[in-house]
């Protein structure tokens, strides 16, 4: 067991302010980059009053992906277009970061753990963020995109012009993105619980429509249009990575039993684990 384990508390909050220090100045960092540097260095020298700034590429292509000429983007205020512009900044800026927070987070936990626990984080860190930058690339280029023509549809079948607040729009878009992100993480998540002992494939398998009941029941509360296509588009995916996760937890759950088991009981051959004094099988002490 490692030293820092024994570290006084006072050092330990110390460590987790040093930690949230160094994510806070990056994110002010990356906010400031993302809001003020220029998209283009040449503009700012033949027009230092008006230049554009990073955010403002990804809004424009943004609105050229998912808008196109079939939505018209009105402001609907005075304040959002302000808003829009910090909120898409902040946005860009954790997203940015988001190696910064991982990091930060592995090392404050590292010296707790054990070396077969070091390796577990190592596999969970890494299939948590391919798994989120998968499901911001699909909330991107597939789930928005069909939000976006059925809203289209519908206002078609309604005889009515595309017309959408721009804070509606930006919000629909960056909430899905990020929403769809965490999502697709839920595998990594499932199997590391399983990993450690926290929970069983077992008993998800037994109320798998309890826990898909209560997971429809979420997603239509956070689902940014509130509606059917966008309730499908997240849930889908959600049950699929969740089928694929028991597959892979139940793989992950009989090795781990496997490793664990140390012996058999002398009177039902049942598998024994590590200071098992009686048998989960007969009842019976071993000694």
């Amino acid at each position: 067991m490692s030293k820092d384990k024994e570290m006084p508390l006072i050092e330990h909050l110390r460590e987790l302010k040093n930690r949230v220090k160094v994510v806070m100045i990056s994110f002010v960092v990356a906010l400031i980059f993302w809001m003020a540097f220029p998209a283009d260095l040449t503009e700012i020298l033949r027009n230092p009053e008006f230049y554009e700034p990073m955010v403002t590429l990804v809004l424009k292509r943004i609105v050229q992906d998912l808008a196109g000429a079939r939505i018209e983007i009105i402001g609907c205020s005075m304040t959002s277009p302000f808003e829009i512009f910090f909120l898409a900044a902040a946005f860009l800026a954790i997203a940015t970061i988001m190696p910064v927070i991982g990091y930060e987070t592995y090392a404050y936990v590292d010296p707790a753990l054990y070396p077969h626990e070091r390796r577990l984080i190592y596999g969970f860190t890494l299939a948590f963020a391919a798994l989120f930058a998968l499901g911001g690339v699909f909330g991107y280029f597939v789930a928005a995109p069909l939000i976006m023509r059925a809203m289209v549809f519908f206002f078609e079948l309604a005889g009515v012009i595309p017309t959408v607040c721009a804070m509606d729009f930006y919000s629909l878009v960056f909430t899905t993105v990020l929403l769809i992100g965490v999502v697709f993480t839920s595998p990594a998540v499932l199997v590391l619980l399983v990993r450690f002992g926290v929970i069983s494939t077992d008993l998800i398998s037994r109320n798998r429509l309890y826990v898909y009941g209560i997971l429809y029941i979420l997603v239509a509360i956070i689902t940014p249009d509130g509606w059917l296509v966008g309730n499908a588009v997240l849930f889908l995916p959600l049950v699929v990575l969740i089928e694929s996760s028991l597959f892979v937890a139940k793989r992950v759950e009989r090795n781990r039993l496997k490793t664990t088991i140390v012996g058999h009981c002398k009177f039902c051959g049942n598998g024994l684990r590590e200071n098992e004094v009686f048998c989960s099988k007969c009842g019976r002490a071993q000694e």
